[in-house]
């Protein structure tokens, strides 16, 4: 089955001038302004976009939103005959000595991985972003790709503040918990610029971004290989790859200043980005379904159940006391079947396409439930 499916590259921008760097950051800014409701020179169609998403998004105040470059206004070039780089960006700025758009060309890095993919793909809008002092673009690249459209069995995806990824098959029920090791290098290096910004005061700030480079791609190399095993293990089963949509996890969700700044941290976008890309280079679909109550709904019988703790679920209707990531995860794939009447079926199945055929042989409730632990789940590991 063909599909056209878009991924996300993420670019750095480097050695910039001082005169492209004020640019960027006055053309950021001014898209900030613009989409909380104020009023500032921006590129023409950067401008219409900062409108766009204050209409669609109507984000909160204290929050920044990347800017959207639209691809026709914007664009990437390869010349390997430059010296200070091969690859460069085109954005699109409001020039105030000139008073009107403009655009400048900057230098960038485009992993050796993705090169191929962004000089063959349809790059599409794509976006601006600011992160510890250093620019980066979100290339959106779409592409055509292969996807099987026959599956023996469903791995669903819970994405939370604990676990980056708690993988589950419909099947078995086998599961398994990835993200301690990403949770404990994002904690030594906080740890690590904390001390640093208490000791030297004055050069920390050099010192903190230069961490922040090795925290990021430590990060990163930790989600490719999560991204990685997952696709194996799908590949291995026949098995189609359903994810809960985060889309809404950082709006109107104050869980308290510990897990907010745990859940509002976690590389989730990255992480999904990771798994789509590596999933349809091995002809495995990806489906994304609505994630709302999936965490506080019984896999077993679909009524409400009770969360005493973060870690645990329990129903007090057919006495199920299981992990609650894991829970969630078995929901998601259920919910992706059509498995639910209300409230999990409102959104619909994910899966219900006519194209798409899953056959999950399953009891439904396996003597043997099978735990697999990517990093093993100190609270709430299921009970047997």
């Amino acid at each position: 089955m063909q599909q056209t499916v878009s991924t996300t590259v993420r670019v750095k921008l480097h050695s910039l001038t001082n005169r492209k760097a004020d640019l960027l950051s006055r053309e950021y800014e001014a898209f900030q302004t613009e989409v909380h409701g104020g009023d500032a020179n921006l590129y023409s169609a950067t401008d219409q976009q900062a409108s766009k998403v204050q209409r669609q998004k109507a984000p909160n105040p204290d929050t920044e939103q990347p800017v959207v470059l639209r691809n026709d206004v914007f664009d990437v070039s390869y010349d390997e005959d430059t010296v200070l780089s091969s690859w460069w960006v085109k954005i699109p700025v409001y020039d105030p000595k000139r008073g009107r758009g403009n655009s400048i060309w900057c230098p960038a890095h485009v992993p050796h991985k993705d090169e191929q993919l962004v000089r063959e793909g349809d790059i599409r809008d794509s976006e601006l972003v600011r992160r510890d002092g250093d620019w980066y673009v979100h290339l959106v690249v779409k592409r055509s790709v292969t996807v099987a459209d026959e599956y023996a069995d469903v791995l669903a995806i819970d994405m939370g503040a604990r676990w980056v990824a708690t993988c589950a098959f419909l099947s078995d029920r086998k599961t398994t918990f990835y993200g301690e090791e990403v949770r404990r290098i994002r904690e030594h290096y906080k740890q690590l610029r904390k001390s640093i910004g208490k000791a030297k005061p004055r050069q920390g700030q050099q010192v903190v971004e230069r961490i922040g480079d090795a925290e990021a791609r430590k990060v990163d190399d930790r989600l490719h290989k999560i991204a990685r095993q997952i696709v194996e293990d799908a590949e291995e089963r026949n098995a189609i790859i359903v994810v809960g949509d985060l889309g809404g996890i950082r709006k109107d969700n104050d869980k308290g200043r510990y897990v907010n700044d745990k859940t509002h941290k976690m590389p989730f976008a990255r992480l999904l980005n990771y798994i789509e890309y590596k999933a349809h280079d091995a002809g495995i679909d990806v489906q994304l379904v609505e994630e709302y109550d999936t965490s506080k709904t019984c896999n077993r019988c679909a009524c409400e159940g009770v969360r005493e703790t973060q870690g645990r679920f329990e129903c007090p209707e057919c006495g199920l006391d299981d992990n609650a990531d894991k829970n969630g995860a078995l929901n998601i794939g259920k919910r992706a079947l059509g498995k639910f009447s209300k409230p999990l079926s409102e959104a619909g199945a994910g899966l219900a396409q006519p194209e798409t055929q899953v056959i999950v042989p399953r009891d439904d409730e396996p003597a043997n439930l099978s735990v697999s632990v990517g990093s093993t789940p100190g609270r709430g590991t299921p009970r047997r």
